[in-house]
């Protein structure tokens, strides 16, 4: 389609209007009463008429989208601008989104070091006072202005209750309304649960890309929004949906009633546009399997600005390379060969986006996690989740090339902080919901998509330093042959917010540890109940999981399969043998997570079968993010002479729930993942020679325990530690930060 015929067709030759007149930005504010609920009301009629407005007023317009893109008043004239920017959620470590809890020293810093690789910040909803505070200051004496591209929420749960989103209409603008008076620093917002507070006095309306209204619109809502039609004609003053679908006239009248507001009140306009995202996107899609990723459309085209509104109007997308799962089973996508004569599906699906939309096109959403976990895989590599932070960094750059390459005006990557409240469908299950902003579940890809860390304050970094160890509990181990491999001396335990570290500490060490003569056996037991060890130790020890040793390429943490809680929650269409794992007799087993339930390509009638990676495997690094070897998926640290082995297990796979209040998931499978609570573990180590035929009796030969043994029985200790409301921790600008900050995002074409 022709972008700039079709702008051309909807007035964009009225966008210089007034730009650069003055006026008073605050001759008005809006009254606010601390009668509403925390729940949105719905009115009749359902879709009200639009209110009486003021006269027009002189407008200024420091930012319009223009035929190729968005273009920024210079005062000479408009000038080109291109997007490359930053989501910034409102949570951090200990705290829920809406108890917007980020402080004004958090935000000065965070947007000081935004400033450093992007030119866009954007919001989801309204921040506290102390962000607008923060970006005016940072904007003073910036080189290069901090620009916000400014959402409002609407929250998911409220529009599935509604089912018809035009029952949410005046709750919907009176936030709408709300957005535009804290841009201009001319309100107070009274407390509200899960909302932002207080008096909005900084004026952030120069700097103010434009409104970004909306959430990834469940398709349910958005077909019965459509069939109940509630909505009336939406034919405003600077937003039109003539002959559009009910959904659409609601998000035109919308828009409408926000750019008014900010018209009339304010004399400013910004350009306006709605979420949306692949499963509602305007394109067909014949090879998605499940049939609600392509039910029903959201075209940003049905909505047009009139010859008033000149900010205009732009399209905005969330787009990941590996969801829906059309992106892996679309041929044209799959074999198409970008700019790089790489096969890239991300960048066949975003061409034909770009190409199928009038309007200028920015990504406001993009990005891969650095999570230890996984989610989901992506055809070409680019999955949710088991990227290194280098990685991460280098795949958000290659993307924004993408976005660039096929026409985008710009993208905004997900997202400047890690957060740890969020979750993940294949885990989610296995952790306690009011629980997860107090500790770090490197497993989740959602909690690790951010630029910036927050790393446990004197956490163990997994590098061999001996002071991260100084309060660590230290058991003594038992040598049990004359002529060890290599005698293991002291095991040390402790944890922080990410899991349970342990220590190996060997005597005499001088050269790299031989992984052919010596292996390892760490054992955790959280219920109390003894099992007999793998590997034909013949040792029974207090053990749920035990993690066995053996170098780099034959490591992994194994679960005793009654306590397998992939097999209890997946087991049944993983196709495994429930009744052995049920009672025990499939022994120890690998640790397992999700990343497909399978499918059918109803294109071609294909199954794809239910797919799942062995999470427990141990991957041997560097911990240490100051080190050049750093390896931020580091599980195992052995140093270079031999003398210290150092391991992490994420609490997720030892089957807790949440450590802060020390509840793990209970040993009854008819209990399903119900938790329960437990004091400590118990943990032991045994090293032996696996080399050979073992001795007479069929056992290897054991070289050393902790804390010894009793006959066969491993001896172990019980580790606790107190519980936890406040997590205590360190920010880190990541890798992929310095990975982004060095390369420009090599986009700027």
């Amino acid at each position: 389609m022709d972008r700039r015929r079709f702008l051309a067709s909807v007035g964009v030759g009225g966008f210089a209007g007034l730009a650069g007149c003055t006026g008073d930005s605050r001759d008005k504010t809006t009254e606010e009463t601390d009668s509403e609920t925390e729940r949105p009301t719905r009115t009749t009629p359902a879709d009200p008429d639009p209110p009486t407005t003021t006269p027009q007023r002189a407008v200024e317009v420091p930012f319009r989208v223009g035929s190729e893109g968005f273009e920024r008043w210079t005062g000479d004239g408009y000038a080109p601008f291109t997007v490359r920017g930053i989501n910034l959620g409102m949570t951090k470590p200990g705290v829920f989104p809406g108890q917007a809890a980020i402080t004004r020293e958090e935000y000065d810093r965070w947007i000081a070091a935004m400033g450093e690789i992007v030119n866009v910040v954007r919001t989801y909803t309204i921040h506290p006072p102390a962000f607008y505070r923060a970006l005016e200051a940072y904007n003073e004496s910036a080189t290069d202005p901090l620009l916000v591209l400014q959402g409002t929420w609407v929250p998911t749960p409220d529009l599935l209750e509604a089912e018809d989103a035009g029952q949410l209409s005046a709750t919907v603008d009176q936030e709408l309304q709300r957005t535009v008076d804290v841009l201009h620093g001319a309100t107070t917002l009274p407390d509200r649960p899960g909302h932002a507070s207080g008096t909005y006095d900084a004026d952030v309306s120069d700097a103010t890309l434009g409104l970004l209204f909306g959430i990834e619109w469940p398709p349910e809502v958005v077909a019965a929004t459509n069939e109940a039609d509630t909505v009336g004609p939406a034919e405003g003053r600077y937003l039109r949906a003539d002959g559009a679908p009910a959904f659409e006239r609601w998000l035109a009248r919308r828009l409408d009633r926000a750019v008014a507001h900010g018209k009339d009140t304010y004399g400013t306009q910004h350009p306006a546009a709605f979420v949306n995202w692949v499963t509602t996107d305007p394109l067909s899609h014949p090879y998605e399997p499940f049939p609600d990723e392509d039910r029903v459309s959201v075209d940003p085209d049905a909505i047009s600005a009139t010859d008033e509104f000149d900010a205009g109007t732009f399209a905005a997308y969330h787009a990941y390379p590996y969801y829906p799962d059309l992106l892996n089973e679309t041929p044209a996508y799959v074999d198409y060969v970008d700019h790089r004569g790489e096969h890239n599906s991300y960048a066949g699906y975003l061409n034909d986006l770009v190409d199928a939309t009038a309007h200028p096109l920015v990504v406001a959403e993009f990005g891969v996690p650095s999570s230890r976990g996984i989610a989901h895989r992506h055809v070409h590599g680019r999955d949710q989740g088991r990227h290194t932070e280098t990685r991460q960094g280098e795949l958000v750059a290659a993307m924004y090339e993408d976005i660039r390459q096929a026409g985008g005006v710009g993208g905004i990557a997900f997202a400047w902080q890690n957060e740890w409240f969020k979750r993940t469908w294949n885990l989610d299950a296995r952790s306690v919901p009011g629980r997860r902003p107090f500790w770090s579940n490197v497993e989740t890809p959602e909690q690790r998509f951010g630029l910036l860390a927050f790393d446990p304050a004197d956490g163990v970094s997994l590098s061999g330093a001996d002071e991260e160890w100084t309060d660590a509990a230290s058991v003594p181990a038992t040598a049990l042959s004359d002529s060890p491999a290599r005698s293991l001396d002291t095991v040390r335990v402790s944890h922080d917010y990410e899991g349970l570290t342990i220590r190996l500490e060997f005597a005499s060490a001088d050269a790299p540890m031989d992984w052919d003569t010596t292996n390892a056996l760490v054992t955790v037991g959280l219920t109390g109940r003894s099992a007999e060890l793998p590997f034909e130790t013949e040792v029974t020890a207090p053990a749920d999981f035990v993690a066995r040793l053996a170098g780099p390429s034959d490591s992994r943490l194994l679960v005793e399969s009654s306590y397998d809680t992939f097999a209890r929650e997946f087991g049944w269409i993983a196709d495994l043998d429930l009744d052995a794992y049920r009672n025990g007799d499939a022994g120890f087993v690998p640790v397992h997570e999700p990343v497909s339930l399978g499918y059918t390509v109803p294109a071609t009638d294909e199954r794809v079968p239910f797919d799942a990676v062995e999470t427990g495997e141990l991957r041997y690094g560097n911990g240490d993010p100051t080190a050049a070897a750093y390896d931020s998926l580091t599980d195992v640290y052995a140093a270079p002479d031999g003398g210290v082995v150092e391991l992490r297990l994420p609490w997720i796979l030892l089957n807790v729930a949440d450590p802060s209040s020390k509840r793990r998931i209970r040993t009854d499978w008819a209990a399903g993942l119900d938790v329960t609570t437990f004091e400590g573990v118990e943990v032991g180590a045994v090293t032996y020679q696996p080399t050979g035929e073992g001795t007479r009796s069929g056992a290897v030969e054991l070289d050393s325990a902790a804390a010894g043994m009793a006959g066969s029985t491993l001896r172990t200790t019980t580790y606790e530690w107190e519980t936890w409301n406040q997590p205590t921790y360190d920010e880190r600008l990541k890798a992929s930060y310095e990975v982004l900050r060095r390369s420009g995002w090599s986009g700027s074409l």
